[in-house]
């Protein structure tokens, strides 16, 4: 039985491909639709006109879609897709897709590469958080707050926040000449990224709104503490008494070519005390969160995790 993988546009969603054929043993397969030699397709994708191709294109049950949203859809997604067997990364994903009346087979977690080795937290300082400019990335109340902190601590030296894009965004100049300190680099390796969580104690996630989080899961890897909303999506990983998590004010929706993305707001003010919060830990508190999301991170080892769909194209093809 041959089982191919392929993926849809954003690079994100490249890498879990590769990861999903990699953890299984199965080919990555750029163009799924060049040459139809084998027998299962696992499509990894958010639901862009590629999802499209492939809902209306494959045999619906030789199909599986690894669907990757971000809030409610602006289409009738049962129509296009048919009746492919489609798994979800999240609850909140699940949700999202149940509501167009579509059943989810599984709700299987992205998976990550666990570090071989990790900094104590004790040789560790300083934020970091890296993002390219959408508004979810970067939105108001969350830059609000952080101005209002930095404004209070006179200093950013340890704070390394990355805007990343391709091609640059305009929206990232006008972030950095807010806040000079910010770096725009394209790309950032992954042996920088390594680098990256294991050099800081903190993970500032600012976004209020995603369809899983892979980088936030990342930092946990790293003993990183997260600074976070407590969004809807990131509930399925995130333990609250290891991290500061920020609760949500109200929820709004930000229309796209295909859905709308779910914001999950919160209070400035709230944003501003948990980083301040994070200053007063002491380093027995820092050490046994560090701790906490290391362990937590590792149960979403990319290599057992991403197993689950072996097992689901088994029952399949039963």
């Amino acid at each position: 039985m041959k089982v191919v993988v392929s993926a849809g546009l954003p690079t994100s969603i490249k890498l879990v491909a590769l990861r999903i054929a990699e953890a299984n043993n199965w080919e990555f397969r750029p163009n799924p639709f060049a040459k139809r030699d084998y027998d299962y397709l696992v499509y990894v994708s958010d639901p862009r006109l590629d999802t499209y191709l492939v809902g209306k294109s494959f045999p619906v049950d030789r199909v599986v879609v690894y669907l990757i949203t971000e809030g409610v859809l602006r289409y009738d997604l049962k129509k296009v897709m048919g009746k492919q067997r489609v798994v979800a990364p999240t609850n909140f994903v699940k949700d999202m897709i149940e509501k167009h009346d579509i059943k989810v087979e599984k709700v299987i977690p992205h998976g990550i590469e666990i570090p071989k080795n990790v900094k104590p937290v004790s040789e560790k300082k300083g934020y970091f958080y890296r993002a390219y400019y959408l508004p979810r990335k970067y939105p108001d109340y969350g830059l609000n707050a952080f101005e209002r902190w930095v404004s209070k601590r006179k200093h950013y030296d340890d704070i390394d926040i990355y805007l990343v894009g391709a091609p640059y965004f305009p929206q990232d100049f006008k972030l950095k000449a807010r806040f000079p300190f910010f770096k725009i680099k394209n790309p950032i390796t992954k042996k920088e990224m390594a680098e990256l969580y294991d050099s800081h104690r903190f993970y500032l996630n600012l976004s209020d709104a995603e369809g899983f989080g892979l980088t936030p899961l990342e930092a946990m890897s790293y003993g990183e503490i997260i600074i976070t909303a407590y969004y809807p999506a990131i509930r399925d990983y995130l333990p609250v008494d290891c991290n500061i998590a920020v609760g949500i004010k109200d929820y709004w929706l930000e229309k796209i070519e295909y859905e709308y993305i779910l914001h999950a707001e919160y209070e400035p003010e709230n944003y501003l005390k948990a980083l301040e919060i994070s200053e007063e830990l002491t380093e027995k508190e820092l050490e046994k969160m560090s701790r906490c999301n290391i362990e937590t991170a590792k149960k979403f080892d990319y290599k057992k995790v991403y197993l689950e769909f072996k097992k689901l194209i088994d029952e399949i093809a039963k």
